[in-house]
């Protein structure tokens, strides 16, 4: 499943991320699950919007390709969590208490 330009891709996103962390003399272990949490996100985000693709990663054309889909879907990802959210905005959520309370003194 994983190919060798992937896990070449993730170890060195580790090694990016370790001496990030080493020279910032970060001391607090919650930013180190923070950031390895994003980057498998993003890499996991990564190989769902390739799969089944067929991109020869060994391209220029081939890399080329695979980051225009990435960001295709990450944007259209972001845009579908605006639409959801806006729906639920719009959604009585049973928070307007005059309405509840004017329903109680109607049933005394």
């Amino acid at each position: 499943m994983v190919n060798a330009f992937q896990l070449i891709v993730i170890i060195a996103l580790i090694a990016a991320i370790f001496l990030f962390v080493k020279v910032k003399y970060l001391k607090h272990k919650l930013s180190w699950v923070i950031i390895l949490v994003l980057v498998l996100v993003f890499y996991v985000g990564f190989l769902a919007s390739t799969t089944g693709e067929n991109i020869d990663f060994s391209t220029f054309e081939g890399s080329q390709t695979a980051i225009k889909l990435y960001f295709t879907w990450l944007g259209n990802s972001f845009s579908n969590m605006k639409s959801l959210t806006g729906e639920a905005v719009k959604l009585d959520w049973g928070t307007n208490t005059t309405e509840i309370k004017e329903k109680i003194s109607l049933k005394k």
